[in-house]
């Protein structure tokens, strides 16, 4: 069959579908990668390519309005860093509907539809001439589902987080179009198309979720469960990578969404982090680049690099501190490394570090009120502590107990022959 996986422009959420299309291409299914062709510095059809996946760019680079930025330079959309990262769990209706007005400015500052040219009519051209079968989007492309249904193709969200936008349709707008703001940005492409509003718009067919089980939203939105394998590309094993540490080694990251779209305002204490390291007798490597190097002093103990895939650094660690991302969490897990997650609140980063302290797998902490010497103590307990290293195989089982990219396959085919059934004519 043919499979369109339609990417927002955030190598964040790119990495996640990678591995699903060599899976997909290893079973013999024509895979297309559709989207922007980069946010900033990235670059999605370099990315997707040098993947060994065909890629499909439309439209222009999403930038803010004052020009193109570099990765140095910080964001790239008129949002602040932390516009998305209310617990949904407990919030009120009136913090409910400010995320629902949030999500809507991002979405539709990224999928303009009041242009007869650019990425959303490109993006429909291309679905509708490929002719897909099957139509994965990321939940934030919108316009991907408009597109299958156009084409008559079935069509599926792939979760790369917490599924907020599901939470919303539910708890705010109670599954009434009428009532829900997205609902109504989306109707004129529809009515362009000459396409009824289903519930499918908004959510898809299904939905594939690569969040762990214990950590995902209480909703009946079709799940299918996916373990989330991690995928940074590849690169060169450098010559120190390949020798012994000898001392204790601890990866310090903020991964790539920190990185790529908010430089260095996130929050995170790297300062009080390095000053903490420089008195452990540890070997550490941190994965930072200029700019959030800038003015930073770098103890002699911490060897700082660009960038290394964390697939070819974790088996050497003993401990992981990080920001919170799936992505990130995912491969600690996968590498039995115990993690200290100081939540850098960009979406549900709080939600991943609740899980690993359920899971006796690391602390729950806050980098605002974070000391010194409360550091240095869940860093020596991660490192030697046995109970952290008892709660990493927990991590670890609770991954291997979703189904993997390779077992979905025939899950995806048969949904796929359903869908295309039901279609009328």
């Amino acid at each position: 069959m043919r499979v369109v996986i339609a990417s927002f422009p955030s190598t964040s959420h790119l990495y996640p579908v990678i591995p699903l299309a060599w899976a997909l291409q290893s079973a013999g299914h024509e895979v297309r990668v559709v989207g922007h062709p980069g946010m900033g510095s990235d670059d999605m059809a370099a990315t997707v390519t040098g993947a060994g996946i065909p890629a499909v760019p439309v439209g222009e680079s999403v930038v803010s309005d004052d020009g193109p930025r570099n990765e140095e330079e910080g964001a790239h959309l008129d949002i602040p860093p932390d516009a998305f990262a209310l617990d949904v769990l407990g919030a009120g209706q009136d913090e409910l509907r400010l995320l629902q007005d949030r999500l809507l400015s991002i979405i539709s500052q990224v999928y303009p539809l009041d242009t007869e040219k650019g990425m959303v009519p490109e993006l429909v051209d291309f679905i509708r001439s490929y002719g897909p079968d099957l139509v994965l989007w990321d939940p934030l492309c919108l316009p991907a589902a408009v597109a299958a249904q156009k084409a008559g193709a079935a069509h599926a969200r792939i979760l790369w987080g917490q599924d907020k936008m599901g939470w919303v349709w539910d708890r705010v707008s109670g599954r009434d179009a009428g009532r829900d703001p997205m609902a109504r940005w989306i109707q004129p492409l529809l009515d362009r198309y000459k396409i009824s509003f289903e519930e499918e718009t908004l959510l898809g067919q299904w939905t594939l979720d690569l969040v762990p089980q214990a950590a995902r939203l209480p909703l009946d939105n079709r799940t299918v469960p996916l373990r989330w394998i991690s995928y940074n590309e590849a690169s060169v094993v450098p010559q120190w990578l390949r020798e012994p540490s000898e001392r204790p080694r601890v990866c310090l990251t903020l991964g790539v969404s920190s990185r790529h779209l908010f430089g260095k305002d996130t929050g995170f204490p790297l300062q009080d982090m390095l000053d903490t390291i420089a008195g452990l007798d540890v070997e550490v490597v941190a994965t930072l680049n200029k700019a959030q190097l800038t003015g930073l002093r770098i103890p002699d103990n911490v060897r700082t690099v660009d960038f290394v895939p964390l697939n070819q650094l974790l088996p050497t660690c003993s401990a992981i501190v990080h920001h919170g991302g799936w992505g990130t969490f995912s491969v600690a897990a996968q590498h039995l490394v115990p993690q200290i997650i100081l939540p850098v609140p960009t979406w549900d980063e709080r939600v991943a570090a609740r899980y690993a302290a359920d899971r006796g797998a690391g602390p729950v902490l806050d980098p605002a009120a974070l000391t010194p010497e409360e550091l240095r103590r869940h860093l020596e307990s991660a490192l030697y502590d046995a109970g952290r290293r008892a709660g990493a195989r927990r991590l670890l089982a609770d991954r291997l107990a979703a189904p993997s990219m390779t077992e979905i396959v025939p899950v995806l085919e048969r949904l796929t022959r359903h869908h295309r059934a039901a279609q009328p004519g």
